[in-house]
């Protein structure tokens, strides 16, 4: 029989409900775990009712998850650890975490494998979901992707110093920002792990505005029995549970197709590598330096070799600069800064396949930048190598005077990157230049505050300054290659018809010293720090290590037998010209379009005598014509370089950190080192196999016909003159006329026939 509640026993429990859902705490807390459908529902409600009053707390909290099943962000991590295999509680000392990115306006990321959701969809298909992530608060997301990553328990030596796997947050935010595209980690508005983020490598790189959801604290007494628990108990209520099987298969296909995805990006950085500081010239991929092309079954033989050392079909050569482009690492749990990725180390080791090198990039602490922007340096780094071998030394200057529009580079440099990388720093230079002295900054105060005369016409330019390289043998390090900036007042009476078009009246030696000590020690040095150090100029520092070790493998080439250098001073440019559609005549109009703006033409009138100053900065350039190298003693080199001979080499195979510094080698071996094999001749290469049992083979080979020749020899008649020798012909005839002891008729004849 139903029993009828009272009319005042029904109030008493209706403001009792009442008085229970606003008493609901209005923080991140997670909810406490409760039996039954109803009461879950209770809770939702009791949510919605405080978030409509006064809204949940959002943006930077922290919480923990008391039962993964309870929460929709945690049941997610659980379907990740299941689809993963590392759901038992044994499998703790995995951690994993899930990120929850604002991918709304952004296009051209690289999504394949990870799961997309639109945010107006998800308030009807998961309103759950779209609670806890707090959408409703931020309605500026549109559209968001779910990242899951797990940690890397490799480990390694590194002079006696165990170094650990990156942990999950981290390897997530270089995901996100080197293979994904989101640059901004700012982005990543919720994010789950396993153990709170450690205080020390991951909290400092996530967001302050980023929801932080965990199941243990990080270390915390007992924290690893706390997270078997929660797999024990997880696996327990799912066992059986057709929807999160489901979850689960649905999850491993979106692991196949990252799976298939990061497969392709790492051959295709391992092909793309492979053309650094390579060319097909003398077939150094197809033949692997083992001389010209052989026949197809001598190929085949060779087949498996050049895939691994060419990064082709099933094969990808691994090397610490593949390896760095392909994957994060755990030599940089923060990421690697790919633009800033400059050449260090070459050497050409003999074997006639290549070359060896060794490239710097820094650590990252906030997830790097794009592996394409590596690719692409070291590709500047490459092209701009094989010009300076091609080209006499002569060619390498660009010039921006706007007297002088067809003497603005040579023509062969013009038609390369190296020669628009010098052009355009040429020009920014100048708007460099410009910027400091205009009188409305700090600098430019100054300087227009002690400036002498009326007007001031300076020539500044780059030059190289002696570059501090260590070599040993078919080796060069590159440990310090600076760039200069030069200048100098420009008289008068020392510049061309039609270059002075500011009729600067001539200045005593007196006033030029006293403005060009004020340049130099107001602008120059600022100049000179930027162009060794600011990013606008950082192609201009590849192209000049480019320079020098293009001017060391010179040097090499007249004295050993090099790779390339055949290439030397050839003067063909065609396979390294640029892959854009600029023109030298581009950057000149570019400056010539700064120069009548203003950019470099400054007037500013002195209200005390109403005079105008003038200031510009006209012609200069950058001439990397001479490249002095100073090679650094022994003695200095293993006081201050000791351990880098054996960072280099380790570089080659893996990403190898350096000094104290933070930065990173990442190298490569040659095509044939690359594909397991030693200098022509040691026996280590299919070749030289062959060529060391080609003795054997003949002897099988022969074997057969010997064995002919003596059945042969053996059945042909002894008396025919053509099978036995004139000795034994004579004895033969001898036999015939002599007696035989049983008669006349008994004759000695050579055997006929098959006989016994």
């Amino acid at each position: 029989m139903k029993k009828v509640l009272s009319p005042l026993t029904g109030a008493a429990l209706a403001v009792g409900l009442l008085l229970g859902l606003l008493a609901v705490p209005q923080s991140t807390a997670a909810p406490p775990s409760v039996a039954g459908a109803q009461a879950g529902v209770v809770w939702e409600v009791a949510q919605d009712v405080v978030r409509d009053e006064d809204p949940e707390p959002y943006g930077g909290s922290w919480r923990r998850l008391d039962d993964w099943l309870q929460s929709r962000i945690g049941e997610i991590a659980y379907i990740a650890r299941k689809a993963r295999g590392i759901a038992s509680p044994s499998d703790v000392g995995r951690n994993l975490a899930v990120g929850f990115w604002d991918i709304t306006g952004l296009n051209g990321l690289r999504t394949q494998g990870y799961e997309v959701v639109d945010v107006a969809a998800l308030l009807k298909s998961d309103p759950q979901l779209y609670r806890e992530l707090k959408l409703r608060h931020r309605p500026g997301i549109e559209r968001f992707l779910i990242m899951r990553e797990t940690n890397d328990r490799s480990l390694f030596h590194k002079d006696e110093v165990l170094v650990d796997g990156a942990h999950s947050e981290l390897r997530m935010l270089i995901h996100a920002a080197q293979y994904v595209g989101i640059q901004d980690i700012g982005r990543l508005f919720n994010l789950y792990s396993d153990f709170s983020p450690c205080k020390s490598k991951c909290a400092p790189r996530i967001p302050k505005s980023t929801d932080v959801q965990y199941a243990a604290q990080y270390r915390a007494a007992g924290y690893k029995d706390r997270m078997k628990g929660l797999l024990d108990a997880a696996g327990r209520a799912t066992k059986g549970d057709k929807a999160i099987h489901e979850e689960v298969a649905r999850e491993k296909a979106r692991m196949a197709q990252l799976k298939e995805a990061n497969t392709e990006r790492r051959y295709e950085k391992a092909r793309e590598t492979n053309k650094v500081l390579r060319t097909d010239q003398g077939g150094t991929c197809g033949s692997l330096g083992l001389g010209p092309a052989r026949s197809g079954v001598q190929m085949a033989a060779l087949a498996s070799a050049v895939r691994a050392g060419c990064g082709e079909g099933q094969g990808v050569a691994e090397s610490g600069l593949v390896r760095a482009l392909s994957e994060p690492v755990p030599e940089a749990p923060g990421g690697i800064d790919f633009s800033a990725l400059e050449l260090r180390y070459l050497s050409d080791p003999g074997d006639g396949s290549g070359l060896q090198y060794s490239f710097q990039a820094p650590a990252s602490t906030t997830g790097g930048t794009s592996p394409d922007l590596g690719v692409e340096a070291a590709r500047l780094t490459s092209d701009a190598f094989f010009t300076w071998l091609q080209l006499d030394p002569s060619a390498y200057w660009v010039n921006l005077n706007p007297s002088e529009p067809d003497r603005i580079t040579d023509p062969r440099l013009g038609r390369t990157d190296a020669g628009r990388v010098l052009l355009e720093a040429d020009l920014q230079l100048k708007k460099d230049t410009g910027r400091l002295i205009h009188p409305d900054s700090t600098t430019g105060r100054r300087f227009w505050a002690g400036l002498e005369g009326r007007c001031i016409l300076t020539r500044v330019w780059i030059v190289p300054s002696p570059a501090q390289v260590r070599t040993d043998g078919d080796r060069l390090y590159i440990l310090d290659a600076p760039l200069d900036v030069k200048m100098e007042s420009a008289h008068r009476s020392q510049l061309p018809m039609g270059q002075d078009p500011l009729n600067c009246p001539q200045k005593d030696e007196a006033t030029e010293r006293h403005n060009e000590e004020l340049f130099r020690s107001l602008v120059l040095d600022r100049l000179r720090k930027d162009v060794n150090s600011a990013p606008q100029y950082a192609d201009l520092r590849r192209v000049y290590l480019a320079r020098v070790a293009a001017e060391w493998y010179r040097d090499l080439s007249r004295s050993e037998k090099t790779t390339y250098g055949d290439l030397v001073g050839r003067g063909e440019v065609g396979p390294w010209a640029t892959r854009t559609d600029w023109q030298p005549r581009d950057t000149f109009d570019a400056y010539v379009e700064s120069r009548t703006e203003g950019e470099f033409d400054i007037d500013r009138s002195e209200t005390h005598n109403g005079l105008v100053y003038r200031a510009t900065y006209f012609y200069g350039g950058v001439d990397l014509a001479e490249v002095p190298l100073r090679q650094v003693s022994d003695g200095s080199f293993e006081a201050r370089y000791g351990s880098l001979s054996e960072d280099v080499g380790a570089s080659l195979k893996r990403p190898s950190p350096g000094d104290a510094s933070g930065t990173l080698w990442l190298g490569s071996p040659t095509p044939r080192q690359a594909a397991g094999l030693g200098p022509p001749g040691d026996g280590s290469s299919p070749w030289d196999l062959t060529l060391r049992l080609l003795p054997f083979a003949a002897a099988v080979l022969l074997l057969p016909l010997a064995v002919l020749l003596l059945r042969r020899w053996r059945r042909r008649p002894l008396s025919t003159p053509a099978a036995v020798s004139p000795l034994r012909q004579a004895a033969l005839r001898s036999a015939r006329t002599r007696p035989h002891p049983q008669g006349d008729n008994h004759v000695v004849r050579g055997r006929e026939g098959p006989g016994p």
